[in-house]
C-alpha cells in the first residue's frame, strides 16, 4: 500500500483513529489474517468520541498547551485533538484504512470507572469545546483505492466531505480557549 499526501495541502499533520473492540472469549487463531476476520464478525467500532492513536512528528506538536492528563481515561483524546485543529495541525482520520483491534472484555469498563482516577482528566484539562475534538471533526481522512488490473491498493488522504455542524457541547467547570 501506498500514502499519498499533497505536501501543498496538509501542514504538520496529526494522524488519529478510533479501534475495533473484540471480544476474544474462546478465540483459537492459526494465521494473522484471522484476527481481522473474527474482529470484523465479533467485533464493532469503537465510540466516535473515543481516539484511540495519534502519530505525529516530533517536536511538532504543541505540548506545552497540554495539562497534565492520565492516558486512557476520558478526554485527553478529545483535547489532543482540538488542540491541533486550534493550532493549524491537519488532523487525518485513518480509521478506514488502519485496521486497530482492541481485547476486551466485559469487565473492562467497570474496572476504569471505578479507577481513582477516572475523573482526573476533566479537572486537569477544564472546561473545553470536547465536540471539536471528535474523530469526525478532522479535517481529513483516508481511503483505499483498489486497481484491479494492476492488483494494487493505494491509500489516498481526501478532505473530509462538508457536514452539518452540531451544537458543541462543552464540558467541565472553566474555559481553556
Amino acid at each position: 500500500m501506498i500514502l499519498l499526501q499533497q505536501l501543498n495541502v496538509l501542514n504538520r499533520t496529526l494522524v488519529i483513529g478510533r479501534r475495533w473492540n473484540v471480544q476474544w472469549k474462546n478465540v483459537t487463531l492459526y494465521l494473522p489474517e484471522h484476527v481481522t476476520q473474527i474482529a470484523k464478525k465479533r467485533g464493532r467500532l469503537h465510540m466516535l468520541s473515543a481516539i484511540d492513536y495519534f502519530i505525529i512528528a516530533k517536536n511538532q506538536f504543541p505540548w506545552l498547551r497540554v495539562p497534565d492528563v492520565v492516558i486512557a481515561r476520558r478526554g485527553y483524546d478529545n483535547y489532543l485533538v482540538m488542540t491541533a485543529i486550534k493550532t493549524s495541525i491537519s488532523v487525518v482520520d485513518v480509521t478506514n484504512t488502519l485496521f486497530a483491534v482492541h481485547q476486551t472484555d466485559s469487565e473492562a469498563r467497570d474496572r476504569r470507572r471505578h479507577s481513582k482516577d477516572h475523573e482526573y482528566n476533566m479537572r486537569s484539562l477544564g472546561r473545553f469545546n470536547y465536540h471539536v475534538g471528535i474523530v469526525s471533526n478532522s479535517q481529513f481522512l483516508t481511503n483505499s483505492v483498489t486497481d484491479t488490473l494492476r492488483n494494487t491498493t493505494t491509500i489516498v488522504v481526501v478532505r473530509r466531505p462538508p457536514k452539518e455542524v452540531k451544537a458543541a457541547r462543552t464540558i467541565n467547570t472553566h474555559q481553556r480557549w
